[in-house]
């Protein structure tokens, strides 16, 4: 097989603005982002450190470190790190690294009590606080320059895990690489902190209490894409009738519309619902509380630059994309629903059915964009043209792509306001 680079532009390119000059034109005269965003390894490796060690990504969701002594255990801009439940009900986050010799901590999720490093047995509090290291400083040992014993140049509490800051809206967790005591930074520092990221989505969706939600399903994916191939997929219903025709029987093309606040997202709604009153996405009772908006309508919400959320009255279907290269994601699914949902054997037969349709939708979305990540590596692509009435998400993601990209950090603007 003729081996070749697939990458078109130089690297140095790749934080330029004049790069992205074509996809900064309007969206109806806009090109999409260049290939080489979703193929090229350099550039993959560059946003790894300009986005994801620079943003607040979702790492999971709430239900999954609920208890005391829970740690997921996850990675992000290939750092591996650690989410905690501590005492008090404390989520903190740190780097998944023994503070001695650098041996990773922990390979898998789990319940807790302590963290025991397995290199030298150094052990720390679910706070993060070091407060084992055998026979580090009981030795008498005397220093041959000092004349001081190891304990006198050692103290346990400078060697607590790193930090990282970490918060959450909903039952969505994030984290964000670049704050936290590690590095000096702090969220006053930086120029989006956590509420302006989230923009009006909070107040948005106040009334669901969707921090009470419960995960009922997980289902994780491997898929042969760029990460960012599998959010835009999720924006733009353009696909819909021809990739989904079992989902425009329950959701029509002509009842989505655009719902866009100030904040790094995209989003839409769906209203009502389904026009088919046996439409299973109605078949769960919906979250108390809910006004007539709510009761009537379906979100979809893309917060960058990895997690999707499409909330309905009675669930919520969750997707976080973690980049493992430039053409493989680890797409990680969750359907969630309001507190005792599922207490009787109909609602979970319902459920079930629930579960097999969105695996169905998914399952097909994911053969399109594998499809895509396919032709995005044939060098004839230089970049397509966006459709203005279904388009204008992706147009606002790959602008802030590039933003990123070339160390601009603003917040998109609501549609009112551009």
């Amino acid at each position: 097989m003729i081996s070749f680079k697939q990458q078109r532009l130089p690297t140095v390119s790749f934080t330029q603005p004049d790069t992205y000059k074509q996809s900064r034109l309007p969206v109806d005269q806009a090109s999409t982002l260049i290939p080489d965003a979703y193929t090229s390894d350099d550039f993959f490796a560059l946003e790894q450190e300009k986005i994801f060690a620079n943003s607040w990504v979702a790492v999971g969701c709430l239900p999954q470190v609920s208890r005391q002594g829970d740690i997921l255990v996850t990675e992000v801009a290939g750092r591996s790190i650690l989410v905690v439940r501590s005492k008090g009900e404390k989520l903190r986050a740190f780097y998944n690294v023994c503070r001695h010799r650098g041996s990773k901590l922990l390979f898998e999720s789990c319940n807790i009590k302590s963290i025991r490093c397995p290199y030298h047995a150094w052990v720390y509090g679910l706070d993060g606080k070091c407060f084992g290291t055998p026979m580090f400083q009981n030795e008498k040992t005397t220093g041959k320059e000092t004349g001081k014993t190891d304990a006198d140049h050692f103290d346990k509490k400078d060697y607590g895990l790193y930090p990282i800051s970490v918060r959450s809206w909903g039952f969505l967790i994030f984290v964000n690489l670049s704050m936290g005591t590690s590095n000096g930074v702090s969220e006053d520092d930086v120029t989006t902190g956590f509420e302006e990221w989230l923009g009006d989505l909070p107040q948005k969706f106040q009334s669901h209490v969707l921090e009470k939600w419960e995960i009922s399903k997980e289902k994780n994916y491997d898929v042969a894409s760029n990460y960012k191939l599998i959010e835009e997929n999720f924006m733009e219903y353009y696909h819909l009738p021809f990739v989904h025709p079992e989902l425009t029987s329950v959701s029509r093309m002509e009842d989505h519309h655009r719902c866009q606040g100030k904040g790094m997202y995209t989003g839409m709604l769906t209203t009502p619902v389904s026009r088919d009153v046996d439409s299973i996405w109605l078949n769960l009772p919906a979250a108390q509380g809910l006004d007539k908006e709510h009761l009537e309508a379906a979100y979809h919400i893309c917060i960058f630059p990895n997690v999707t959320i499409t909330i309905l009255p009675n669930h919520a279907f969750c997707m976080i994309t973690d980049p493992i290269r430039a053409n493989q994601t680890r797409e990680r699914t969750f359907l969630l629903t309001p507190p005792g949902t599922l207490h009787n054997e109909s609602q979970t037969s319902m459920f079930l059915e629930l579960v097999k349709f969105w695996d169905m939708i998914n399952t097909q979305d994911l053969g399109i964009v594998e499809r895509v990540q396919q032709g995005l590596s044939n060098t004839a692509f230089t970049g397509g043209r966006m459709c203005p009435k279904f388009e204008e998400p992706l147009h606002r993601y790959q602008n802030w792509v590039a933003d990123r990209m070339c160390g601009i950090h603003r917040v998109p603007q609501a549609d009112a306001e551009e």
